[in-house]
């Protein structure tokens, strides 16, 4: 049961890393190591570097 878990987190975590364009090899293997803490932690790391990238008083408009 936990290694299907483990399979099925990191498939997703890889789909939705290549499709925000962040490294998807490391966050599979996040994914499958670590379950689904991995997925709060991508989606604090995907916010942290989106704040990064846009200037500091830049507006970012996520509908």
């Amino acid at each position: 049961m936990l290694l299907l878990v483990s399979v099925c987190f990191a498939l997703l975590l890889f789909f939705v890393a290549s499709f925000k364009g962040m490294p998807a090899k490391r966050w599979a293997l996040a994914g499958g190591l670590i379950g689904p803490v991995a997925l709060a932690l991508f989606n604090v790391h995907y916010r942290r570097a989106l704040m990064r990238s846009v200037a500091h008083c830049g507006i970012i408009w996520r509908p």
